[in-house]
């Protein structure tokens, strides 16, 4: 369900297409299943596991975006992602604003330079810093039992409480 959560929170940021800035169509069809034609890894696993990374790594949600499959198929491939983005650099003038939407920082996350390190990393930062913004903070007990305090003291005298 962690994943799941993380699956929405990309497709709640509207995903747009990496060469034209068009919003990526998102079939619910093809999302409720791991082998969905919209699920891309940023860094190819073909890319990541020639330069001798392991498939845990590369499977990592952290490197999941959404696009369109024949985005995916046909233009990214196994490529690394400082040549595949280079094209769609030249492609899409508003790259900068296109990465934002999959929770990408194109300057800061070690694209150009094929830093996955850097770019797991980063993307992390980012994906949690995106749900701590939307869950709802709730403190625990040492049980784990969530700490209703909205209700201590008050005790109900007889005679009180609900009065038909």
């Amino acid at each position: 369900s962690y994943i799941k959560a993380i699956l929405c929170l990309l497709a709640y940021h509207q995903p747009k297409s990496f060469d034209n800035d068009a919003l990526v169509n998102l079939s619910n069809h093809w999302l409720k299943q791991a082998n969905s034609k919209n699920y891309h890894h940023f860094f190819p696993r073909a890319y990541l596991t020639k330069n001798g990374w392991n498939n845990w790594k590369a499977n990592h949600i952290a490197n999941i975006t959404m696009v369109d499959d024949y985005l995916n198929k046909n233009k990214i491939r196994a490529k690394a992602p400082s040549l595949y983005m280079k094209e769609f650099e030249r492609a899409n003038p508003k790259l900068t604003r296109t990465m934002t939407s999959h929770l990408i920082d194109v300057n800061e996350f070690g694209i150009w330079e094929d830093d996955y390190d850097a770019f797991f990393e980063k993307r992390c930062q980012a994906i949690s810093k995106e749900l701590t913004m939307r869950v709802i903070h709730q403190d625990i007990d040492e049980r784990g039992q969530e700490i209703h305090t909205d209700d201590y003291g008050d005790e109900i005298e007889p005679g009180e409480g609900y009065q038909p």
